[in-house]
This record gives C-alpha cells, sequence and structure tokens, in this order.
C-alpha cells in the first residue's frame, strides 16, 4: 500500500503570523528534492477533527467520500486552477487514513515539478504539533521565531492590525509551539529565529537542511519575498536583515505596553527588553472585541478589492472566508 511513511516525511513550518514563515517556505521550495505548497491550508485540524464522520475507512464509498472533500477544499482547488484535484488511479490502494489521502494531494502538486516530498506552511499549525505529528509519524516541524513587538509593527503597518493583540497572540502561539516541539524532540522539532536567519542565512538554512536531512544546495539561499531582495548596490539576490523596525514605529508608550504583556517570552527567546519579567494579559473582552474588529475589517477589504478588480480570487474562494475563519476559530485557541 502507499503511505505517508514510505519514505521521507513532510514537513510543517509554523510560526506567529509575520514572522517570517512564508519566507522560509520559499526558500525551502526552491531545494531540488523538496516541494513547497504555496497556500496555508489551515483546516487540517479541522478535517482531523471531521474524519470519523466519513465512517469506516475500508469501505471504498467512506474513502471515496474522504478523497472528495480533502481534494474540493478551496484551498486545492485554488493552487490546481480553481479545479478539484484528481484522484489517483490507485487510490484503493493508499493507506485508509486521513493522512494518506492528504499526502496523495500534497504529491499530486509536487509531481508537478518533479519532487515526492512537500512541506506546508499554516503558522496556526503551531498550536497542533503533537496531533499532525500523530497524523504523520515521519512528519518534521519548523518554527520561525521573529521579536513579536516586529510582528506587532508589520501587522499594524499592513492591516492596521491591535499591536496589543498581536502582542498578546504572539506570546501564546510561540509558548505552545514550544512546549510541543520540546514533547516532540529535537529529532523531530526545530527553532529558527528569523534575525538569525535573515543575519546568517547560509549558516541557518545548512542547520535546517541537516535537521530534514537534506544535502545542502545553494538555491535555498534565494528568496523572492518583498524587503528579502537585494536593494540599491547589492550584487545579487537573497535574504537581507529587516529587523528592529519596532523601534522607531512604536512610541515609547506603544512600545512599554507591548513589552508588559510579552515581556518574559521576549526575554525567554533572546531579545532585549526592560521587561524580562512581564507576562500581562489584556482583558478577554478587549481580545474578542479586537479580534472580531480585525475579521470585519479585513473581509470587507477584500471584497472592495475584489469589486475594483485589484484582485482575480474567485467569488466562491473569498465568500468561504468566513465559514472557513470560524471553523479555524474553532481549533485554533489564539
Amino acid at each position: 500500500m502507499n503511505s505517508p511513511a514510505t519514505d521521507a516525511g513532510p514537513v510543517f513550518v509554523v510560526g506567529m503570523n509575520g514572522s517570517g514563515t512564508t519566507m522560509l517556505l520559499d526558500c525551502l521550495g526552491r531545494h531540488p528534492a523538496l516541494y513547497a505548497f504555496p497556500k496555508e491550508t489551515r483546516l487540517i485540524p479541522y478535517l482531523m477533527s471531521r474524519v470519523g464522520v466519513f465512517g469506516d475507512l475500508s469501505n471504498d464509498a467512506n474513502f471515496e467520500r474522504l478523497w472528495d472533500e480533502v481534494r474540493n477544499l478551496g484551498v486545492f482547488r485554488l493552487a490546481n486552477g480553481d479545479q478539484p484535484v484528481p484522484v489517483p488511479a490507485d487510490w484503493r490502494d493508499h493507506s485508509r487514513s486521513l493522512a494518506a489521502v492528504l499526502d496523495g494531494v500534497f504529491r499530486y502538486f509536487a509531481a508537478r515539478e518533479g519532487k515526492r516530498r512537500w512541506c506546508e506552511k499554516t503558522p496556526q499549525h503551531a498550536q497542533h504539533l503533537l496531533a499532525l505529528a500523530e497524523l504523520f509519524p515521519n512528519a518534521k516541524f519548523i518554527q520561525v521565531i521573529r521579536d513579536g513587538r516586529d510582528c506587532a509593527a508589520s501587522f499594524h503597518r499592513r492591516w492596521r492590525r491591535q499591536p496589543d493583540l498581536t502582542m498578546y497572540r504572539w506570546k501564546k502561539v510561540v509558548a505552545t509551539g514550544q512546549t510541543q516541539g520540546q514533547r516532540l524532540g529535537e529529532g523531530r522539532y526545530l527553532e529558527t529565529r528569523y534575525e538569525d536567519l535573515t543575519a546568517e542565512p547560509e549558516s541557518s538554512l545548512r542547520r535546517i537542511c541537516d535537521f530534514l536531512e537534506l544535502r545542502f544546495d545553494n538555491a535555498v539561499l534565494e528568496s523572492a519575498q518583498p524587503y528579502m531582495q537585494a536593494g540599491t548596490g547589492d550584487s545579487g539576490r537573497g535574504l537581507k536583515r529587516n529587523s528592529g523596525k519596532w523601534q522607531s514605529y512604536f512610541t515609547a508608550r506603544v512600545q512599554q505596553r507591548l513589552e508588559q504583556i510579552a515581556g518574559r517570552t521576549l526575554a525567554q527567546c533572546g531579545y532585549a527588553t526592560h521587561f524580562p519579567d512581564a507576562d500581562a494579559d489584556p482583558t478577554a473582552w478587549r481580545r474578542r472585541y479586537w479580534a472580531g474588529a480585525e475579521s470585519l475589517r479585513q473581509y470587507g477589504r477584500e471584497i472592495w478589492r475584489k469589486l475594483n478588480g485589484e484582485i482575480e480570487r474567485p467569488w466562491s474562494v473569498i465568500l468561504s472566508k468566513p465559514w472557513n475563519a470560524l471553523r479555524q476559530r474553532q481549533h485554533n485557541e489564539y
């Protein structure tokens, strides 16, 4: 039978949003032996909670229903020209599990680039490392950690996200990923700091390739991400420093407020802070208000951009976002 465990397992890149997970995925996807799925799936925890609905997967009809559900997910259709991913001819021979179906879908995309091993990036999966590790026994996990104040500055500049909420989420996501990662052990879990990755890309990526048991290839030193390309006077493209902007972006008062929320986590991750013992959470009602306002703003902006022809994303994908977001919130605490 075909199985996710027949060769080197998949790779999951996780971490707080805005920490450089997309950049790392782009680098790893340039390796000749690793395919990087370009979209965030986000719904694997939802699928794991739902797999029991399909009944006994040894039954062909039930197993085929699972294939149909997964291959028709919006994220996979979007990556496949708004068409469902085809069911492999030998689908009956696959292991009767959700892992085998997901593996088959990702391998379909990987095969188009002549690759077999795949890498997926969904930042929120930092909250589900243990469950994903059980689903994919051969999987390895990389958590990218970036100074939470830079995450907050980036989110506020780009989407007007409330910095206090970003800082709260940052400390919770980082801590959850670290706790679960430590339980997985160093053979399956690796942390890399965004600041180290951009300051010393070759040594950082050699370490990552070693962890993934991949031969190092210079191709991984390239990235097409904004701020990661060489500027005027540089000799080539590649990873570039892009840290510490929070110091000029936020006022001293805001900086103090953010450090009072997550000073302890900042210090534990090696970042300088005036409040290394601070760990104050914003009130629950404030967090709910901020999260609701941000969701409405983001969704409204996307609809406006679609109506004005700024994005080509299908309406079916846009209109499904509130439902997908609800499903994600049911399975992501932060």
